[in-house]
């Protein structure tokens, strides 16, 4: 009888934790199916107002990924998570606003929180220049700093009026490239790394198989970080109407400033607290009586403004341009977060614009990549191709990275643009195998086998590869490369020895890529969409639809009531507190990035952690 009752409260108990789940579950789904399907609210703006471009974000190229389980937290946990905004929405929105009448100007505040691949040099260089544009409206740019990272101070450094926080510090310590190797500590723990690759500079292996940076990798790590430097400093120079000779020598003196001494040097213009901050905006534009605070109308509230109402019709007939996103490694398969891009989803997309004419004129592809599986690459680089035959222009974008197997697909393209600061190059193939025999013979593992044939193990992790295999690997490396190299010859109208002179792994910022004839044009993502246009010959009636598409909360919903199980997306890993942990845990995702059939990749791992505008190993 005791057994009897425990087994009715345990079904009571599930009965009711299901109920109760089951009610919160379809609070959020009305909740927000009801705040997308009705009209949106548009928020009146103010005469004089300000638009508020709060940095505290993580911009990225590609459209944010909202999943359900964003959409949950947010609603059920007080507090608002780090918004993520794409490029594209903010530059649309800056230009809109240097058009808006009732704005007065834009007021900066906050600094970014970097995550995956975004907040990218390239990506912030492009909001740079678009404030710039903002700028010639005649309209006021106002920001205030407390103690501004050196990517902020890039955006900081275009307002007409700095002000900086009494409490504030201006730091500004130059760029630096810090790599964790773990090729001692493998060796030490009994995992075995064999390696095959083509090129002196294809450094992608050092961090599994060295304890150092090789004199090659180093010296190209180097000149990228001397290049990147130098235009970080133009550019504040410029901005700031200062003399680069007298920048220079203040950041050679020392590298933080309190902000009476930032004052004197020229980084801000005076020192203010946030009330005083408060009075100026009122004073240059107007006041908002009931809060207590300047007229202004926030960045999510103006996108809501620019965004169509979904329940709109779309025109029959209306032509677009595809502007197709390849951000972070790229994998063979499925999957897109943002951190890694499978080869199948991009081919997937592209087939399907390819195949209605009638309605995509041209394609866009926004490359911040890399570069990865050879499998993965391959998949996409065969869809662009049948595109171009099928006579529909394809034009490249390169973003902060387009490296190693994202150069590979950007050759099947009509023309290719490149911000000047943008990574470009890695033309290289290696193969990494590892093996855990030793491992497993230190903790009393042993591995038995039977097969059919001497190599039909041969991507077993419990043996090493013999010599003979590893010349097979070796071979099929080499042939990869000239694959790749043929590409690129053909794709540039270079002779093939001219291509084997700039390959060999090395890599190339934007501009030397155009010195070099391996991109036609530095440009940004607008210069690209505005050639798109130009090569489909369309001058009016005519949208950009962006892939993957701007994600709402109904289509997030909905996704979650139609589960694709063939299509899954990779999860975001959860980070580590110990700095050690954090460390290791950046090659994590890489490590889960290999996954050719093959074992063979294109890849610049070292592009998120280095070159000093980076969340991971620099804290700027």
């Amino acid at each position: 009888m005791k057994a009897f009752f425990k087994d009715v409260f345990r079904r009571m108990a599930v009965l009711f934790v299901s109920a109760f789940l089951f009610a919160i579950l379809s609070l959020v789904i009305f909740s927000f199916f009801a705040d997308s399907l009705i009209a949106p609210k548009v928020e009146r703006i103010e005469d004089d107002s300000f638009l508020v471009l709060d940095l505290t974000m993580n911009l990225t190229d590609r459209p944010a990924d909202v999943s359900f389980e964003d959409l949950t937290r947010q609603a059920l946990v007080d507090g608002e998570m780090i918004p993520e905004f794409h490029l594209k929405e903010l530059i649309d929105a800056l230009e809109s606003a240097s058009r808006e009448k009732n704005l007065k100007g834009i007021f900066i505040t906050g600094g970014f929180v970097p995550s995956g691949y975004g907040c990218g040099y390239e990506t912030i260089l492009e909001l740079v220049r678009a404030l710039e544009v903002f700028k010639q409206s005649g309209k006021k740019i106002i920001g205030y700093i407390h103690s501004p990272s050196q990517l902020d101070y890039l955006v900081y450094s275009v307002c007409d009026e700095l002000i900086m926080d009494p409490a504030g510090t201006m730091i500004i310590t130059g760029l630096a490239s810090e790599q964790l190797f773990l090729g001692d500590s493998l060796k030490k723990y009994g995992v075995g790394i064999q390696v095959v690759r083509t090129g002196r500079y294809k450094g992608a292996v050092e961090t599994f198989t060295d304890n150092k940076f090789s004199d090659e990798n180093r010296a190209q790590i180097q000149n990228l970080l001397n290049r990147r430097w130098k235009h970080y400093t133009q550019t504040i120079s410029t901005s700031r109407s200062m003399r680069l000779e007298d920048l220079n020598q203040t950041l050679a003196e020392k590298f933080i400033w309190k902000p009476k001494d930032a004052v004197e040097r020229g980084f801000v213009d005076r020192i203010d607290d946030f009330g005083g901050v408060i009075n100026r905006l009122v004073e240059l534009g107007a006041e908002e009586k009931e809060e207590n605070t300047f007229a202004q109308i926030g960045l999510r509230d103006y996108f809501e403004r620019l965004r169509p109402n979904p329940l709109d019709e779309v025109e029959d007939g209306e032509k677009k341009i595809a502007l197709v996103y390849v951000e972070g490694a790229i994998t063979d398969g499925w999957g897109d977060n943002g951190e890694s891009v499978g080869g199948d989803e991009i081919a997937r997309r592209i087939r399907k614009i390819r195949k209605d004419p009638e309605s995509y004129k041209a394609i866009v592809l926004r490359i911040n990549s890399p570069g990865g599986s050879v499998s993965g690459s391959e998949s996409i680089l065969f869809e662009l191709i049948r595109a171009q035959e099928a006579d529909m222009p394809v034009i490249v974008s390169m973003g902060p990275v387009a490296a190693s197997g994202g150069y590979w697909i950007a050759t099947a393209s009509d023309k290719i643009f490149a911000g000047s600061q943008s990574i470009t190059g890695s033309i290289g193939v290696f193969g990494i195998l590892p093996n855990v025999e030793s491992l497993g013979s230190t903790y009393g593992l042993k591995w038995d086998r039977v097969k059919t044939s001497p190599s039909a193990d041969i991507f077993s992790v419990a043996r090493p590869k013999t010599k003979d295999e590893i010349g097979v690997f070796q071979n099929y490396v080499n042939d990869t490369y000239d694959r790749f190299l043929k590409l690129v010859a053909e794709s540039r109208g270079l002779e093939l020895g001219e291509v084997e002179k700039m390959a060999e792994g090395r890599v190339w910022t934007g501009l030397e890529a155009y010195e070099l004839g391996l991109v036609d044009q530095i440009g940004g993502l607008s210069q690209a969409l505005a050639e798109a246009i130009k090569v489909a010959g369309l001058d009016s009636g005519y949208e950009i639809e962006e892939f993957p598409k701007v994600r709402t909360p109904a289509s997030a919903i909905a996704e979650l009531l139609d589960v694709r199980t063939d299509r899954i997306s990779l999860k975001r890993e959860t980070s580590f507190n110990n700095p050690v942990l954090e460390k290791i845990s950046d090659v994590v995702p890489l490590l889960k990035s290999f996954n050719d059939p093959i074992g063979i990749y294109g890849i610049l791992p070292w592009y998120r952690a280095q070159l000093g505008f980076n969340p991971w190993e620099m804290k700027l």
